[in-house]
């Protein structure tokens, strides 16, 4: 006896990928999930570029002199 039968396959497509509101979120998550990393990722660039940038900006206001 087969699992997946040809009727029950077409009854799982009918009401997974031919809905329109399943294929809507799911286009939605294809969509943000990247962005939501991407975001992520550029975010903490950012933040060790503005701390690197306000250290320099410290070590210009008080560089250190040889004893």
């Amino acid at each position: 006896m087969e699992i997946l039968t040809k009727e029950l396959t077409q009854e799982i497509l009918r009401l997974t990928w031919r809905n329109p509101i399943f294929m809507a979120i799911a286009i939605a998550l294809i969509w943000l999930i990247p962005q939501l990393l991407i975001r992520k990722i550029m975010s903490k660039n950012y933040e060790k570029r503005k701390i690197e940038i306000q250290k320099n900006n410290i070590q210009k206001l008080y560089p250190k002199t040889p004893k």
